[in-house]
C-alpha cells in the first residue's frame, strides 16, 4: 500500500507517521507552519511542503493537529474524495464534524506517544506493536475503514482495534482523562492541608500525581472536547469514592476492596509484559549519577536477561530505585548478577 499521503500537522505524531510512511514507499506532503515543514523535510518526515487545498488530492489524509484546531480543519478539508482519518484522543467531536462536512472519514487514535513533543522527536517506529483505535460508525464507508486499517497495520506496524467512538471516549475518560484530574485534585488537597506538604511526599504520591504536571493548554483542550464522557466517568468515580468512604471502618470490606484492586491491576501488564505470576518486579537502588541506569541495563543485557519493563521510583534527589520487570525464570540470575556487580536488588511484593 502506497501513494501520496497528506499529513496536516507535522509534530511528534504526524512526523512519526511521515517517517514510517516514507520508509514504506509513500510520498508524504505536509501541511503546517513554514518553519515546521522546513525542519520536517530536513529530518525526512515529509517529501515536501504542501497546502490544505493540495492535500485534498492525496490518496490518504491524516489530521494530526491539536484537538482545538481539528474540527475546523476537518471542515476546511472538504470537498475531497480522499479517505480521511485523525489521531486525536477524543473522537465524538471529530466524528460529528467529519460527518457534517461529508468526508470519507474514520476516526483514529494511536495508543503511543512520548513525553517529548515536536517533529524533532519523531520516530518511525513509534507505533510499532502499539494498539491503534479506529472508531467507525454506521455511516463509515467500509472501503475507507479497510484502507485506513491496512495503513495502520502495514505501514505503521500497529494493531488496529475497532471501537465505537462513544465507547472510545468513555474509555479514554476513565483510563487517561480522569487520572489527570485526580492528580490535579490530589495536589490541591495536599497543598491546602499545608503549604510545605508536598516536600514531605513519598514516591507513591509523586508517581500518582506525575501527570498533574502535564501541558495545561493541551489538557484543557482535551478535557473540554471530552466533557460528556468525562462527566460520566467523574460521576462513577465520585460514587465509588463515597461507597469506599462509608466502608473505612470495616476492615473486611476494605481488605476485599484492595484484593479486587490488586486483581484488576495484575490484569494490566500491557502488550510487552507477560501476565502476572510469570514476571517479577526487582528494585535496584541507584545513586543519581551519569551512567548508573546504563550500567544496570548493560549488565543484564550481557547475560541475555530480558527487561520487560522499567521505571524509576525516586526517594530524594540523590538516590532512587530502578524497578525492573523480569520473567520469573530469570529473576534469580538477574539478582545474583546485580549483587555480584555491587548493586542491591530486592524483589518487590
Amino acid at each position: 500500500m502506497s501513494g501520496t499521503l497528506g499529513i496536516v500537522g507535522v509534530g511528534l505524531i504526524g512526523g512519526s507517521i511521515g517517517l514510517a510512511a516514507r520508509k514504506s514507499g509513500w510520498e508524504v506532503v505536509g501541511v503546517d507552519r513554514a518553519e515546521v515543514l522546513e525542519r520536517a523535510a530536513a529530518l525526512g518526515a515529509i517529501d515536501r511542503a504542501s497546502t490544505l487545498k493540495e492535500a485534498r488530492g492525496a490518496d490518504l489524509v491524516i489530521l494530526a493537529a491539536p484537538i482545538s484546531q481539528s474540527t475546523r480543519l476537518l471542515g476546511e478539508l472538504a470537498p475531497t474524495d480522499a479517505p480521511v482519518t485523525d489521531v486525536a484522543s477524543v473522537k465524538m467531536p471529530l466524528v460529528e464534524a467529519a460527518e457534517r462536512a461529508g468526508l470519507r472519514y474514520v476516526g483514529g487514535h494511536p495508543m503511543a506517544g512520548s513525553q517529548l513533543s515536536g517533529v524533532n522527536n519523531a520516530d518511525a517506529d513509534l507505533f510499532r506493536g502499539a494498539r491503534y483505535f479506529l472508531t467507525p460508525t454506521e455511516r463509515t464507508d467500509p472501503e475507507v475503514y479497510r484502507r485506513v486499517s491496512a495503513f495502520v497495520r502495514d505501514t505503521l506496524r500497529a494493531t488496529p482495534t475497532a471501537v465505537p467512538p462513544e465507547k472510545h471516549d468513555l474509555l479514554m475518560a476513565a483510563l487517561s482523562h480522569l487520572p489527570h484530574l485526580m492528580a490535579v485534585a490530589l495536589l490541591k488537597v495536599a497543598s491546602d492541608i499545608s503549604p510545605e506538604a508536598l516536600s514531605f511526599a513519598g514516591p507513591s504520591f509523586r508517581d500518582l500525581t506525575r501527570v498533574g504536571a502535564s501541558n495545561p493548554e493541551l489538557w484543557a483542550d482535551i478535557l473540554a472536547a471530552n466533557a460528556p464522557a468525562l462527566g460520566e466517568a467523574l460521576g462513577a468515580f465520585a460514587g465509588a469514592m463515597a461507597q469506599i468512604g462509608s466502608e473505612i471502618g470495616n476492615r473486611g470490606a476494605i481488605e476485599e476492596r484492595f484484593r479486587r484492586a490488586r486483581d484488576a491491576y495484575e490484569e494490566l501488564g500491557g502488550i510487552l509484559l507477560e501476565r502476572k505470576g510469570k514476571n517479577v518486579e526487582l528494585a535496584v537502588p541507584l545513586e543519581n549519577q551519569p551512567g548508573a541506569l546504563a550500567r544496570v541495563t548493560t549488565l543484564l543485557g550481557s547475560r541475555n536477561i530480558n527487561i520487560l519493563d522499567l521505571y524509576m521510583r525516586h526517594s530524594h534527589t540523590e538516590r532512587a530505585a530502578l524497578v525492573l520487570t523480569l520473567s520469573s525464570a530469570q529473576v534469580k540470575e538477574a539478582r545474583a548478577a546485580l549483587r555480584e556487580a555491587g548493586f542491591g536488588a530486592e524483589i518487590l511484593d
